[in-house]
């Protein structure tokens, strides 16, 4: 329930209009990391349309994109999705978004028939913001794998159950 005191935030699918605001996100938070080409790759696939794989809902807050997400279908999987990259603007990380984004996405999965949603992510102090977010957004590690991206640096699995993930999402603030 949307209350007279917070902005409202309305989630829809990404637009070629977007993609400047989309990239400046991803770019913000991952440049001069070993994990942007990664990133920016799903950002090209996405915003080409290409859409089982790699789809990109927007946060709209304010008339300005202030977040995305990044996700899709599992290749030859049946009933799984993943969710590739969540950024959320600086200013607008206090209004929910993030989480927002995440249950848009998983709405978005589970009308295509998803039953379950992962993500790799690397478990690197750089992107920690991002791992907090998807255990807000109800994942759950599932596996670990030492030393996958370099020394140190383990590659983590969350995954989360899509049931219960409400359908309306494409308004108001979450």
């Amino acid at each position: 329930m949307h209350r007279p005191d917070e902005p409202v935030v309305e989630f829809r699918a990404a637009r070629d209009a977007d993609r400047a605001a989309v990239q400046a996100l991803v770019d913000h938070d991952v440049a001069g990391t070993a994990y942007a080409d990664v990133v920016r790759y799903f950002v090209r696939l996405a915003l080409e349309g290409r859409r089982e794989e790699s789809r990109a809902i927007v946060a709209v807050l304010h008339d300005e994109v202030a977040g995305v997400a990044l996700y899709g279908a599992v290749a030859g999987a049946v009933g799984t999705g993943r969710m590739h990259f969540v950024a959320v603007s600086a200013s607008a990380r206090l209004h929910g978004i993030g989480v927002g984004l995440c249950d848009a996405a998983l709405s978005d999965m589970a009308r295509d028939g998803a039953r379950l949603v992962t993500a790799e992510l690397p478990d690197d102090r750089v992107i920690h913001a991002g791992r907090v977010l998807l255990t807000r957004a109800g994942f759950s590690e599932v596996a670990r794998v030492a030393d996958y991206y370099r020394d140190g640096v383990d590659l983590v699995i969350v995954a989360r159950a899509v049931d219960g993930v409400s359908d309306d999402t494409s308004a108001g603030s979450t």
